[in-house]
């Protein structure tokens, strides 16, 4: 997790907060903040954006000044005395405001031990519970519309379990729907909904000490 001045950010639960809650952006706006954060204070062009953003497609000029302003909004940022986002003209975008350190947490670090790998990005999973799901701000958000706001739970101990929370479309480990707690091996094929991953235990290198930004309930299979 990042820090900048009252704003956290956090690439891997891919989450933009303040203490006063979780900051709410579209998804390719949060691929942009991600992309603008890595390169700071560096500017970065407008065609290496839509390059970034949209590979494949001809979008114009107009949809990145929108996801600009979104991020603005969000952020409460002026453009007139702008704290995070410059407008470079004639270039590109840049993120200005410092990296500050971050504020000391009084709970105990979770240490990562696996990922949800996605198309173009990854979510960790953390020791004990990590509750999945859509638009409620105690959930590790999952990119689509077809996941419930609860949608399930991955506890990790000395096992990976997962469990589904009742949601409407389903979860499912290697195509068999989740009726009752499942163990999930490495290289698990998970669905939830329509949103396909695939469970990988983290190597030892990678389960260092990271704090979750989510509190989630404590739930254990029955």
């Amino acid at each position: 997790m990042l820090v900048f001045g009252d704003l956290r950010f956090d690439a891997a639960t891919r989450q933009v907060s303040r203490e006063s809650g979780e900051i709410h952006i579209t998804r390719k706006a949060f691929d942009l903040l991600a992309l603008l954060v890595e390169r700071r204070p560096d500017a970065v062009s407008k065609e290496e954006i839509h390059t970034h953003l949209w590979p494949d497609t001809f979008v114009a000029d107009i949809t990145l000044h929108s996801l600009v302003s979104e991020i603005r909004r969000g952020l409460g940022d002026d453009t007139s005395k702008p704290r995070f986002i410059r407008t470079v003209h004639g270039f590109g975008y840049a993120f200005i405001c410092p990296l500050a350190d971050p504020a000391p947490s009084s709970d105990a670090p979770r240490r990562v031990r696996g990922w949800l790998m996605l198309e173009h990005h990854r979510l960790p999973v953390f020791d004990g519970e990590n509750v999945f799901g859509r638009g409620d701000a105690d959930v590790v958000e999952l990119p689509s519309s077809t996941v419930s706001r609860r949608h399930a739970c991955i506890r990790v101990d000395a096992d990976a379990w997962v469990d589904d929370l009742g949601s409407k479309n389903g979860t499912f480990v290697d195509d068999q729907r989740v009726t009752a707690p499942v163990r999930l091996a490495d290289g698990a094929q998970l669905r939830f909904a329509s949103l396909l991953v695939t469970f990988r235990l983290a190597r030892p290198a990678d389960a260092t000490n990271t704090q979750s930004t989510a509190d989630v309930p404590r739930q254990r299979p029955g």
